[in-house]
């Protein structure tokens, strides 16, 4: 899985189908679509997550009534077993990302966790050697903690896509 998508509960087969459509429209014919055991969460694998974030931005631009299920769309750099060693050493290795002089934010979600948001933050802030920046931060290490496993992302902002907050800045 290399993007997370949320719709609203019992709409996931609609937003799957929707998010196929684009996603074909987009060009990328490699698409792995499955609801996860979360409502409102599907997993998804595209060849380039990114692009494909990048694509739905434009899209909504162009036409912001063309997705009407899809909420929010995050890319995601690495999938790990929701064990603080396996977070701590994913989140080292992708906070290489996070350049001089950027400043990021921890953010965490989490369902069915055995560690507080606290707890997360506490241990995954203190690996990276940067400036932290609750409001404005250049980078967002995101984790998504879905009980046995976590998904680890190191992100610009604009590359968490809220469909509902860029459709209202149009």
């Amino acid at each position: 899985m290399n993007l997370i998508v949320t719709t609203q509960r019992g709409l996931e087969a609609r937003a799957s189908k929707e998010l196929k459509e684009i996603i074909l429209e987009s060009g990328t014919r490699k698409i792995s679509i499955e609801k996860s055991s979360y409502d409102g969460i599907l997993e998804v694998e595209v060849e380039n997550p990114r692009g494909l974030v990048a694509f739905l931005a434009d899209l909504i631009r162009l036409d912001p009534f063309k997705i009407n299920f899809i909420q929010r769309v995050i890319p995601v750099d690495r999938v790990v077993d929701t064990k603080m060693e396996e977070i701590r050493n994913s989140v080292t290795e992708l906070s290489s990302s996070i350049l001089p002089g950027e400043t990021f934010r921890v953010t965490v979600e989490a369902r069915d966790s055995p560690y507080s948001s606290k707890e997360l933050i506490d241990n995954v802030a203190e690996l990276v050697e940067r400036k932290v920046n609750l409001k404005t931060p250049d980078k967002v290490v995101l984790l998504q903690v879905f009980g046995e496993y976590t998904c680890i992302s190191v992100l610009r902002p604009q590359e968490i896509l809220s469909v509902q907050k860029l459709k209202r800045s149009y």
